[in-house]
């Protein structure tokens, strides 16, 4: 036998065997690749006033998981109401798209679809948009799953809209919807819009509300005003509002909103006194041939209340000042009672009792009068 012979006897595969991990068959030959995009997966439309806004995150992959390359794509959109074509909408005709942001993240797009005429008229009916990828030699794997949303009159825009500070929050009002306005409600949308001025703000809560909704805005059915209570203080807030109208077409749950209303921005400072101690009582007595007067009040429920301020002045039979008022103690009073071991049996007394908060605003006055136990 040849040298040759059994030098092919000896190595069946050949010099590649020298740097391959084993002879294993590949297996069957796979068809070479098309390189078509994976249709989108996430098409939404939402309707905001007289347009439609379109978002969709692009595909990384081809349909048989392979990434793409070149990573771009070319993407049409179409629309059409439920029962019609679906037609291509102008602008959005093979518009090339880098699948990817300069981090390598995959791309998130947002598209604007001003509604023509016809679509922004009449009732609500469904309205159905579509996108299409192909690749760069205009290869696709067809149009993605339907995206809805409706077609007709949007609701009415919010008008007037205004924000006034309060002690419980930020109180918003509008004008009241149009009589013919269709059954709504109205959103409405909190933004921060710097970092507080003064006053360090407490951490944003994970759970805090960008967008909350009022009740139905049909006009005489509800005050047209919103609390917004979780506003932070010391923070400025630009606040917008949408009217919302919501309908159930063929089995599909849509829902169209108004146009952003014009913006208005508030910042919450605590400048309110706390609410006025009530039910305020006097109690004169002698004991162990001691004078005193003992106040007591009903508590007042306030979340920022530092204590409570008592004054004491002297008053003649009229209830004329005789003197001038004299504060009591020199911190304010945590508890909603006084013990008063100083006062004149003889003279006449007004005690006034206010409520005092941590930013030092103070309530009116609640006043009692004490006689002199005793002929003057």
């Amino acid at each position: 036998m040849s040298a040759n012979r059994l030098k092919k006897l000896r190595y069946p595969c050949g010099l590649a065997a020298l740097f391959l991990s084993g002879c294993a068959s590949p297996g069957p030959p796979r068809p070479p690749s098309l390189r078509l995009p994976q249709p989108l997966r996430n098409l939404s439309a939402a309707r905001e006033g007289n347009e439609v806004e379109l978002r969709f995150t692009l595909p990384q992959h081809t349909t048989d998981n392979l990434p793409l390359r070149p990573p771009v794509v070319q993407a049409t959109l179409c629309r059409g109401l439920e029962r019609d074509p679906c037609v291509l909408v102008p602008g959005r005709e093979s518009q090339q798209l880098s699948i990817s942001e300069p981090n390598g993240t995959a791309r998130a797009i947002i598209w604007r679809d001003p509604l023509p005429p016809a679509l922004t008229a009449g009732p609500p009916r469904v309205l159905i948009y579509r996108v299409q990828l192909e690749n760069t030699r205009g290869r696709t794997a067809g149009w993605s799953a339907s995206a809805y949303t409706l077609a007709g009159a949007a609701p009415p825009s919010v008008k007037d809209l205004h924000a006034e500070a309060t002690r419980q929050g930020i109180l918003l009002r509008w004008r009241p919807a149009p009589r013919q306005t269709t059954a709504t409600d109205v959103l409405l949308h909190r933004e921060p819009i710097g970092p507080p001025p003064t006053l360090k703000a407490k951490p944003k809560s994970k759970n805090e509300p960008t967008w909350f909704a009022t009740n139905a805005d049909t006009a005489g059915t509800a005050a047209a005003e919103s609390l917004d209570s979780s506003a932070q203080e010391n923070v400025p807030y630009r606040y917008t509002a949408v009217r919302r109208q919501k309908v159930s077409i063929d089995g599909h749950p849509l829902e169209m909103r108004s146009a952003d209303s014009a913006p208005i921005e508030i910042t919450l400072r605590d400048i309110f006194p706390p609410p006025v101690p009530t039910a305020l009582n006097a109690a004169a007595f002698t004991e162990a041939g001691h004078f005193a007067v003992d106040l007591v009040w009903e508590p007042v429920e306030d979340p920022g209340l530092a204590g409570y301020i008592i004054e004491r002045q002297p008053i003649d039979a009229s209830g004329t000042a005789t003197g001038p008022s004299q504060r009591l103690s020199p911190t304010p009073v945590t508890l909603p009672a006084f013990h008063d071991a100083s006062a004149n049996p003889a003279q006449r007394y007004r005690y006034s009792v206010s409520a005092l908060d941590t930013h030092n605003n103070r309530s009116a006055a609640v006043s009692v009068i004490v006689e002199p136990s005793q002929p003057q």
